[in-house]
């Protein structure tokens, strides 16, 4: 046979055919591929969130890289659409980037795709918001923040009939979220605030004091979203029994902690479990000292504040009494102990002498590196009481083994520390200046000097007193300022992070 120009070879494809389909045997799955990919926005002018969306065909996973980092996985929106986001934290994210996707389906992957944003974000530290309370006077205790950037402020209201404690919530842009402003905790009752969290189902619990003629007792309320009471009364410690820390972790447990009387002239540190499924327990711990093991009760362990670590229990404060052998003046020391979720103690420590005479923990939160960060002060001066105090952070492998130390000159004692996302810690401070103490840093461990710097503007007297962190690294630091006609106002300032 004679093969023309217009006939085709034998095997060949006839016209209209395609190379394409001739290489896919019946039956044989295609390939995967990428046939769009969107990155939004372009152009991202603070910390915030960058949404990548990839639309593909034959494939049933989409990875994504940042600038060749480690891949992500994006969820499955359909068969033929994945998506996810991006964390951007702040400064540090300055510039253009580069994601990278690949679908993959079985052992075959599909060509890569890329897109870029950039972000000009301000300078960490930098000021998006200051509120300051109508509700005057009054002064900041806790903060906490949810996945959507709403702020909880608790705060105490002084009146002449004694101390009201009052809870706010302000959405990411500092406006208040609740009817009224604000909620009244324990009403009727004379009542200092301690600290609130929000649950993970959007519930909100609230750690206060309350006062019968000069005794105290712990409260603990439970709030729906809207800052409503759930039940009808608020759980209640014994008499004498002061709660001084609150946390609560991703399956709702609730932890407590506090200090009590043991004698007339000793107290002992407790902590309280209460698990989302289950009765809660309580247990005491007294300090014993290395040189006179055998005996109780020498020691005033006076509770700060507790966190929930991995799987372990942290609680944190001050024992005071006589620690050096053979001298029977007191000192304050730093305490951490961590105890199991079935009520063990696993590990403690109380700070030696060096580098202070006095010291203390004021507040704990868990790390980036498995362990946990103290704030509180230092006092070098070997006299009682210690004024001279100067403050620092403290960090800690589970195990109680200390690891890293930064000291912060520039405030008298640091008041509450917080984990940030982007990877460091954030600390709210009180200044050595009365006009300039709303003081924040945030460090890395190992660090040098903090990624994050600032003091908020000049009034009287100022302190930052609580911390925390959103999901994209913007910092919450509530407190309170002397402003210039001598009204004490609970404050918030919202802050850029790095």
């Amino acid at each position: 046979m004679t093969t023309t120009l217009d006939e085709p070879t034998p095997g060949e494809p006839t016209a209209g055919e395609t190379a394409s389909s001739s290489a896919t045997e019946p039956g044989e799955a295609l390939p995967p591929t990428i046939s769009d990919m969107k990155v939004a926005p372009k152009l991202l002018e603070s910390a915030g969130l960058i949404t990548v969306e990839v639309e593909v065909e034959h494939a049933d996973v989409v990875t994504i890289t940042v600038d060749g980092g480690e891949p992500v996985a994006l969820a499955s929106v359909s068969d033929t659409l994945f998506t996810g986001d991006i964390a951007v934290f702040g400064e540090s994210w300055n510039g253009d980037h580069v994601v990278e996707a690949i679908a993959a389906r079985d052992a075959e992957t599909s060509e890569p795709r890329t897109d870029t944003f950039t972000v000009v974000a301000p300078a960490a530290g930098g000021e998006l918001w200051l509120k300051k309370s109508p509700l005057v006077p009054s002064y900041g205790n806790a903060v906490d923040v949810d996945d959507q950037g709403d702020v909880l402020e608790l705060f105490t209201h002084a009146t002449p009939q004694g101390q009201e404690c009052f809870l706010r919530r302000r959405d990411d842009k500092g406006v208040p979220v609740w009817i009224g402003d604000s909620r009244w905790i324990a009403q009727g009752s004379d009542c200092v605030g301690e600290d609130v969290r929000f649950a993970p189902d959007g519930t909100i619990w609230v750690l206060v004091n309350v006062y019968e003629n000069g005794f105290g007792r712990w409260q603990l309320w439970h709030l729906d979203d809207e800052g409503l009471p759930l039940g009808q009364t608020p759980e209640d410690g014994s008499l004498t029994h002061l709660g001084r820390g609150l946390d609560v972790n991703d399956a709702g447990d609730v932890l407590l902690c506090g200090t009590w009387p043991a004698t007339q002239a000793d107290d002992d540190a407790w902590v309280r479990l209460q698990r989302a499924v289950g009765e809660p327990w309580t247990v005491p711990w007294d300090y014993r000292s290395p040189f006179e093991p055998d005996k109780e009760h020498q020691f005033s362990e006076r509770t700060r504040d507790c966190a929930f670590v991995e799987d372990r229990i942290v609680v944190v404060g001050e024992a005071w009494g006589a620690h050096q052998q053979g001298n029977q003046e007191g000192q304050n020391r730093g305490f951490s102990v961590e105890f199991s979720f079935s009520a063990m103690t696993l590990a403690e420590v109380v700070n030696p002498g060096t580098p202070a005479w006095h010291s203390g923990h004021l507040a704990v939160a868990a790390d980036e590196l498995g362990g946990y960060v103290t704030a509180g002060y230092n006092c070098g001066a070997m006299i009682t009481p210690c004024n001279d105090t100067r403050g620092g952070l403290r960090w800690f492998a589970l195990g109680a083994t200390e690891v890293d130390m930064k000291a912060m000159p520039e405030a008298r004692r640091v008041m509450d520390v917080a984990r940030s996302p982007s990877g460091y810690v954030v600390a709210a401070a009180e200044g050595l200046q009365a006009d300039e103490g709303f003081i924040v840093q945030g460090w890395f461990s190992g660090a040098t000097d903090p990624v994050v710097n600032y003091t908020g503007a000049k009034t009287k007297l100022q302190v930052a007193t609580g911390i925390a962190a959103d999901p994209v690294g913007f910092i919450l630091a509530g407190g309170y300022y002397q402003e210039a006609d001598d009204t004490l106002a609970a404050g918030i300032v919202k802050l850029h992070p790095y």
